[in-house]
Formats: structure tokens, sequence, C-alpha cells
């Protein structure tokens, strides 16, 4: 009885202890690590939280190394000139480059953080609750610390006036909701390019380097950016009085200003709240209504000793990876040893570009949200090699993949070179063979190998200075494949025509390539016709229908294309685009389909016009009416209902106007009128086929991806059998 009761209680314990623990990442790998310059190890980690994952890379500096040099790199040079991470990047030549400090994208682009660029403030922190930055000393120790700004203007006469910012846009203090250009005076230097700054409505003063007032602009800007080594103060209110009562052109004023703490940064960018403090996850402190939910992530931290510096870039709501919770972004940064971390910019200013090892052109490691373009943001961090250039190859490395799929061909070779200070190489003149793979695993033309057995393989590649590199490639079986994709390069096919099936698998990683049809199966069901070993279908007959299916298998996963005879008639549109097709002619209609709420939109009277219907508009029961072949649809507006020969029928999505056109959920309309949709994601495309009437009553209904299907000999027909299923919207 003891014994039970004790065994209960550990149970109970032990559940207990899995429901409080924190929700940190149930799934984490290092896939991929790699020096990229001196003190520099990018690491890629596939994460995954709440059973999505993630895609973080991860550069760890060393700040120890003498080659080892951080920078923030300010837009295209200066404040207020904002650019993408390649293009300042590019443009620094840089060995690796992140986004850095938030910033008001509707105003004129400066952070809100300070920073101190090439050893000068360039900016001072707004006045928040809660911020933090992150500093380098001379000494190259990290920190991240809460910056407080000061200054002052002092007149001829021994008087002063506190200078609120250097290099601000307007913005409201928190938490009083003072307004930042209201009774302040704000410090601009050369380093903003624009010529608006702050309030356009406040006065300005022009000083030259020596502290002298140049010329005095009431009520506006001046008509032109601050020049070289210059200052304008521009001020309001009680900060004006000051200024006309105290100081008059030609006069000389000192400007003195600093930071808190004094320690002696050589570099310093802003950021928000803290991740991670003392080693351990911190609630976050700021209002995250804007930043919360599931998103593109950066993040800076750095070890207890400040030695080590993190910077992490997270891919966010794109095919590959999903994006990070601010809290899973602290268990992130908690998880690779922060003591101490903060959030950077994030959301649709995150991206992280880098050379390779090797390699002289930068590669985009982490792509911008929902993969649109770059942003472009006012500062970036940096990573430079400062080291000394050399010709002498120290090592080389294999460019192709690491994971391969049995039918899929990759091309492997050199890489890249780099000498002993990891700086890049040209490899022109390097002559090398490959080695380690036998023939049983798969074929090569010349740099293309084609695996055809799953398993690994050590492949050596070995040049004629005795430099070698050795790549781990681990070739997965089919059920690596997450789904399988036939298209063919024509839809209506002619008896005796020849057409060509191409096969794409989506992987597990989500990479997608082109399955070799040496280890496919092919099947047709409907036509007779007969595959050759590229894929190529030649049509013998039409074997009394007017439609086939074309099932492919890669071992038990199976996908499925449809054909149909040459009489059939083809409309294709694509989402969002007012050009389409109708068999091979092009044309034109004045309004795109587009996709609202899961359901695609298209105007329905280039579709039953396209088709040889005719279609009216009754004003009075505001419906829609088709006539086509055999068939009487109408289609009453902002209904979930159309009617065919008299007979209603439910929809999920009503029919409504929209700039003078009509437009209908066409899966519902397609099916009324009896024609086979599809779509294609990638491209866009929705495609409408006109049954031809011998096919009406054998037409099987599109069949979703992946579905079992008989084997069969690849050039025999399998029996049609009609089946149903739902067509794409």
């Amino acid at each position: 009885m003891k014994f039970n009761f004790k065994k209960k209680f550990l149970c109970l314990l032990f559940s207990l202890i899995i429901v409080l623990l924190p929700n940190s990442n149930v799934f984490a790998k290092q896939d991929f690590t790699e020096t990229i310059s001196p003190g520099v190890v990018r690491e890629e980690h596939i994460v995954d939280y709440d059973g999505k994952s993630t895609v973080i890379n991860l550069l760890k500096c060393d700040l120890t190394n003498p080659y080892l040099n951080l920078s923030v790199v300010a837009g295209k040079g200066k404040y207020t000139k904002r650019a993408t991470v390649s293009e300042m990047a590019n443009a620094t030549d840089a060995t690796a480059l992140v986004n850095g400090d938030f910033f008001n994208m509707i105003l004129q682009g400066s952070p809100e953080g300070p920073s101190i660029i090439e050893g000068k403030l360039q900016s001072s922190p707004c006045v928040y609750t809660g911020l933090y930055s992150l500093g380098i000393t001379s000494d190259n120790t990290a920190m991240i610390e809460q910056i407080s700004f000061s200054g002052k203007v002092t007149a001829p006469n021994g008087k002063s006036y506190p200078i609120d910012g250097l290099n601000k846009s307007y913005y409201w203090y928190e938490p009083t909701n003072e307004y930042s250009h209201q009774n302040k005076i704000q410090l601009y230097n050369d380093f903003w390019a624009s010529k608006s700054r702050g309030d356009k409505k406040n006065t300005e003063i022009l000083v030259n380097s020596d502290g002298v007032i140049e010329k005095i602009s009431e009520s506006k800007n001046f008509d032109f950016s601050v020049p070289d080594g210059k200052y304008i103060l521009q001020v309001e209110g009680k900060a004006y009085e000051f200024i006309k009562s105290n100081v008059k052109i030609g006069d000389k004023i000192n400007i003195e200003y600093a930071i808190t703490p004094d320690k002696d940064f050589k570099f310093l960018i802003g950021g928000h709240a803290l991740l991670v403090d003392n080693g351990e996850v911190v609630k976050y402190t700021k209002d995250i209504n804007v930043l919360g939910g599931v998103r593109a992530r950066t993040a800076a931290g750095i070890s207890q000793d400040g030695k080590t510096l993190y910077i992490a870039s997270a891919e966010g709501r794109t095919k590959r990876s999903s994006g990070l919770k601010l809290s899973q972004l602290s268990d992130f940064m908690k998880s690779i040893g922060a003591y101490k971390a903060l959030n950077l910019d994030g959301g649709g200013s995150t991206a992280m570009v880098l050379k390779n090892l090797g390699e002289f052109e930068r590669t985009r490691v982490i792509n911008p949200e929902r993969n649109a373009g770059e942003r472009k943001v006012v500062s970036g961090i940096g990573i430079f090699n400062t080291a000394p250039d050399s010709n002498v190859v120290a090592g080389v490395k294999i460019k192709g993949p690491n994971i391969m799929v049995v039918g899929e061909s990759a091309e492997f070779g050199l890489g890249g070179a780099w000498n002993e200070n990891l700086k890049p190489i040209k490899t022109d003149n390097l002559k090398y063979s490959l080695l380690g793979m036998n023939q049983e695993d798969g074929t090569w033309n010349e740099n293309l190998f084609l695996a055809l057995v799953p398993g690994e393989i050590n492949l050596i590649l070995s040049t004629e200075e005795g430099i070698s590199a050795t790549k781990k490639i681990e070739v997965k079986d089919f059920n690596y494949i997450e789904k399988l994709i036939v298209n063919t390069d024509k839809k209506r096919i002619a008896e005796n025509e020849t057409l060509n099936v191409t096969t794409k698998a989506i992987l597990k990683n989500k990479k997608e390539v082109i399955l070799s049809p040496r280890v496919l199966t092919y099947a047709l069901d409907g036509f007779n016709g007969e595959f050759d070993q590229n894929g190529n279908l030649k049509i013998l007959s039409f074997n009394g229908k007017a439609v086939s299916d074309i099932i492919v298998n890669a071992g038990s996963i199976s996908s499925v294309a449809k054909i149909y005879d040459h009489s059939a008639k083809l409309i294709k549109m694509n989402i969002d685009k007012k050009s389409y097709m109708i068999n091979e002619e092009n044309k034109t209609m004045d309004s795109a389909p587009f996709i609202k709420n899961d359901r695609t939109f298209v105007p329905v009277r280039f579709i039953v016009e396209g088709f040889g219907g005719d279609i009216s508009y009754d004003e009075t029961a505001k419906t829609v009416n088709i006539l086509y072949a055999d068939k009487n649809i109408s289609i009453p507006l902002n209904e979930k209902y159309i009617s065919i020969n008299g007979n209603n029928q439910e929809i999920d999505a009503a029919a409504f106007i929209k700039d003078g056109r009509t437009f209908v959920p066409i899966r519902f309309i397609a099916e009324a009128l009896g024609m086979d949709v599809s779509y294609e994601g990638s491209s866009k495309t929705i495609s409408i086929l006109e049954i031809p009437n011998n096919a009406q009553d054998v037409i099987p209904q599109t069949q979703p991806e992946n579905v079992e299907h008989p084997k069969t000999n690849s050039n025999k027909n399998t029996v049609n059998k009609n089946q149903n299923s739902t067509v794409p919207n």
C-alpha cells in the first residue's frame, strides 16, 4: 500500500514538473556551423515552438580576436538616408550585417536609441522607459546598459539651457507624453543628411565648428542639410526665448553633451527591452501591441564576461520558417548561453546577409518577413575581417547540398577557398578532383550527381596543391518527401502528340526539387499512351475518353495531373493580373481575379463569354443569369446559393460587384458549368477547362495530391474510375 502511494505520488510530481516547465523549444537542433571570419562562428538552428519550425541564424563573436571589428552602419552613410541590409553590407564590404535599431517608418529616418559610429556619438536615446542599448568598449568588452543623454548650450553671458537630444525625429516622452520638440533645444550635426529636421515650424540656428552663430531661421527649417563640421540648433518656446534673450548672430556659444554611463564606448547601438538578464528569461517590459505575435526577430546577447557577443536573426512568416514570439526569442537567447540579451528591430526589418567561408559574394541567410523585399532601415550591425590579405590557400570547401533525396540531381564542385586569415581567394586556377561516390550510389554527368540509393556518402575534394575537403551527404529515401506535384507542358493534346511530364517533390525541409524519371513509375488512367525514360508521354489514342489522369509514384507517394483531348477549351488567369489566355490566345480583362477569405473570385463575364455562353444581369432582382450549353444558372448577388435549372444549391461565398464587375467564387460556378478548375500556388495561376461534351459523364473530379492509386505497368492504362474530391478554390 505504501509502495503504491509513493508510486502515484512520483507520477503526479513528474506530471506537475512537465506542466510547470517553461514554454521552451520542444525541438531544437544545430543544423549547420561554420567559422566565417576570425572570431566569428555562424550557426544555423532549427527550433520548434508550438509545433512550428523556425530558422535562426546565430553569429557568435569572440571580441578578444584582434582581427574582428564590429561597427554600427548607418543607412547610406548618414541618418535619414535609409538602406537595406544588403545595400549596407555591399557598401561597407562587411563580412556579415544584420539590421539594428528601431525607428519610426513614417518620419525622416533616425534611430530611437543612441549610437556611436567610428567612436563618435551620432544619436541620443529617446526619452522612453525600459530601453536598453548594446555597447562595446575600447578594451573590447560588450555591455547591455540603459543609456541617458545630457547636454547644454552656454551663451556668452554664462547662462545655459539644456539640450534635449541629438539627431532626433520628433516623438513623445514616456510616460509623460511630453512633446520632444516643444520648449526644447534639439541638436543636429552633419550626420543628419535630410533638409528637414524635427518640427518644420521651429526656429533654427546655424553654428559653425568654432561655436559661432552664423544664421538664424525664424519659425522654419533652413532649406539645406547640416553643412559639414557644423551644427543646427532647433528651438521652440522657452528654448527660443533663451536664444533670443542671450545670443545673436556672430556670438560664440559653447555646445557640450555626453551620455551616461561613460564607459569609453567605441560602438553603441540602441535596442528595446531586455530578453535575458543574469542568465534568466525576464518578462518583457515594453508595450508589445505592435511587437507581439509570431514574427521575424532580431536580438543581441552577451556572455557574463562581456567577451562574447551573440547576434541572432530569426526568419518569420515564410514557407520554411514560422517566426517567434518574444517569449520564445528570450528562451532561445538563454539556451545559447546569453547572460544578458536585448531585442533589436524585427518584423519586416529583419534580414541577415553574410559571406560564407571562402565566398566573395554575400548570401542572405535570413530572408525578410513573408519573403517580401528587404525594408530600408536606418542602421545595422556590421562585422568586418580586418586581417591582412594573402593569396596562400589554407582551405577549400565543397559546394552542394548536405541532404538529398533519391531521384534528385545536384551539382558538386569547388565551393570556395580561403587564406590563413579566412579571407576568400579566387579559385579560377585551382584544379581539383572529386572522389568518394561509388557507382551504385548514383550517376555523374560532369559535376552533376544523380542520387539513386539512400544512405550516407563521404565526398572528397582534393586540389593539385594537396589541399582537401570532405563533405558528408545524406541521401534520404522517398519518406523524406512531403508531397509530389506533377506538371505537364500541355493540358490539351491530340492523338500521336507527345507531352513532357515533370515531377516536383516538396521535401520535409521545405526544399523543392525535380525528381528524375528514372526513380518514378508512371500510369495513365483514361487515354492509351506510353512513357519513355525521360518522362515524355506519347498519346496513342483517346480510348473513347476526353480526359485522362497521369499518375506518378515515388515509392508509395503518388500524385496526379489531368490532361484533355484537344477539343477542350482552356482559360488561364493569374491572381491580381488582368492578362489571361484562352487556349494559346492572349487577352486582357479590365478586372483582375483576387483572393478573399481563402476563396478565389473571378470576373464572371470573361469566363462565361470566353466559353461561348450568354450572360445578363437583372437589375431588379440583383441576379446574374448565365445560359451555357443545357444549363440555366442564376446567381443572386450577396446570397450564398445559386440556382441551376431551377434547383437551388448552397455555396459558402456569395457573388458581389466590385469596380463595376460581378465577381463569383470560381469553384462553385465552374462546377455548376461542368468545368474543371485547378490552382497552381507558386505562379498563382487559375486554370479553367471546358470539358468536351463526350467527357461530361466520365470526367473524374480533381483529385487531391498524394492520394493512393493502383500501381500499374507504366505503359498500360488503368481502368478509369469516377472519384469525388474537393476542387481548389
